[in-house]
């Protein structure tokens, strides 16, 4: 049950969130921040279109159809409208599919599959502007990577938990709370609620199941009930994060994780959260990125005669990542994505990642690279990674003794160029290229409209 606090009880965290949330909602925004949160449409379109080709799109029609409820919101795949919870569920798995949705290196978390997914669909129900869109937007990315944040940054994280599943309903919380303008009270509760409907676990890394898409459409379709739960009266514990047994002692973060919330409130401005979101250039995991480009680049840069043996180097945190220390067996393409020696011995075969070459689980040549590889983590890499970078290097040693080997410090990040030109294409595969254009133009205007939810009768138009 939530209270304001005092001077001998000082506000929850809860409380700092949700007036976090209300200066978003109600002060002046940079430009920059309208903008990002633009991009990050744009980038969300593309992964949504990109989403249609996976295999389980067909298991997801019939779940939504299953579930359409009341007409309020469009689901792309069944081409209709659905309930809002279902809408948002349907477009979040949807986006993450291919695992090419935006990145936040600190919270760990792909927050725009989520976020956008379940605005976009609260937008429709709600008539929302334009302006309150992107707003909520801003909002839920804020919360999203403040919460992953803060359960990160000490190390001590139970890492057998995803942590986009556990952040991304308190996201779309804050993004529903922005645009409605709801008292203190209401959205301190939606926050708890979102808070308690965290889940998502990392097995899927190894065996291969598909609950790393459906966590997101979950973590979006949750915030959505928690944010309805508070407004029609529900209460919840204001300490839901850091209380005896909340959020982030269940987390085996403890007291610590209290601590980096409210230092990051009181340190960073606003937008940081959305600010900080990256764009990756491969489908696939954000660890297995560094190396896979640097592999790319050997393959474009020298002549691969017999090669005798591979070593990667990597950050402590990509190879200790769920699923990326992975030499096989290899059965899924999410297997695929997720294992950096993989990627690097796709990359060392084909000169190129996409989403044929993720499917080439059983390829001889692929595998028969693996078994020549060696995998270690760099304390040096440690510190670099520390500082926002996530380095990686290749070393491969031919049969004639020849050593071939790259560096780089960081991912290749799109540039917005790059994310519009993506998204481009990634649309094309379903309409016309010139009208994929002028989605992204619309995407672009959508700041003017008076109802933000005019972008999909646009978005329709155009299938």
């Amino acid at each position: 049950m939530a209270t304001n606090g005092d001077s001998k009880h000082p506000a929850s965290l809860t409380h700092l969130a949700a007036r976090r949330i209300r200066q978003i909602a109600t002060e002046e925004l940079s430009q920059q921040l309208y903008d990002k949160a633009t991009f990050c449409i744009i980038d969300w379109l593309g992964a949504v279109h990109t989403g249609l080709l996976l295999p389980w799109k067909d298991a997801l029609v019939k779940y939504a159809k299953l579930n359409r409820g009341i007409a309020e919101a469009y689901a792309w795949g069944i081409d209709g409208d659905v309930s809002t919870e279902t809408a948002a569920f349907v477009n979040a798995t949807l986006a993450h599919s291919a695992i090419r949705d935006d990145m936040h290196l600190e919270a760990c978390s792909h927050i725009g599959s989520i976020v956008i997914s379940a605005a976009l669909a609260l937008a429709q129900r709600e008539r929302w502007s334009g302006e309150k869109l992107l707003r909520a937007i801003i909002a839920g990315y804020e919360m999203a990577a403040l919460l992953g944040s803060a359960i990160r940054h000490r190390g001590n994280f139970n890492a057998h938990f995803r942590p986009s599943g556990l952040i991304g309903a308190f996201g779309v919380a804050a993004a529903a709370i922005a645009a409605e303008g709801v008292e203190e009270t209401v959205a301190v509760n939606a926050l708890g609620f979102a808070v308690s409907m965290a889940a998502g676990t990392n097995e899927w890394a190894w065996s291969g199941g598909t609950e790393i898409f459906v966590e997101m459409g979950v973590a979006s379709r949750a915030g959505i009930a928690s944010f309805d739960l508070a407004n029609a009266g529900f209460e919840s514990s204001d300490t839901a994060l850091e209380g005896k047994d909340g959020f982030f002692n269940a987390l085996g973060v403890g007291p610590a994780g209290a601590e980096d919330f409210k230092d990051w409130i009181e340190k960073y401005p606003i937008g940081k959260g959305v600010l900080d979101v990256r764009f990756k250039p491969v489908a696939g995991c954000n660890y297995a990125q560094t190396t896979s480009a640097v592999a790319v680049r050997i393959y474009q840069k020298h002549k691969l005669g017999e090669i005798d043996r591979i070593q990667i180097t990597a950050t402590t945190q990509a190879v200790k990542y769920p699923g990326c220390d992975n030499a096989g067996p290899l059965n899924t393409i999410q297997n695929t994505k997720m294992s950096i020696q993989f990627g690097v011995c796709a990359a060392l075969s084909f000169g190129k990642l996409d989403e044929d070459i993720f499917k080439c689980c059983d390829d001889k040549r692929v595998n028969e690279l693996i078994s020549k590889c060696g995998l270690d983590a760099s304390s040096e890499y440690d510190k670099m990674y520390a500082r926002g970078l996530q380095p990686a290097m290749v070393e491969v040693t031919l049969a004639d003794g020849t050593v071939l080997r790259e560096s780089a410090e960081d991912v290749p990040w799109l540039t917005e160029g790059d994310v519009e030109a993506r998204s481009i294409s990634e649309q094309a595969r379903d309409i016309s290229k010139d009208a994929a254009v002028k989605v992204v133009e619309a995407c672009k205007g959508l700041r003017d409209l008076a109802q933000g939810d005019e972008l999909l009768v646009h978005l329709r138009s155009r299938r």
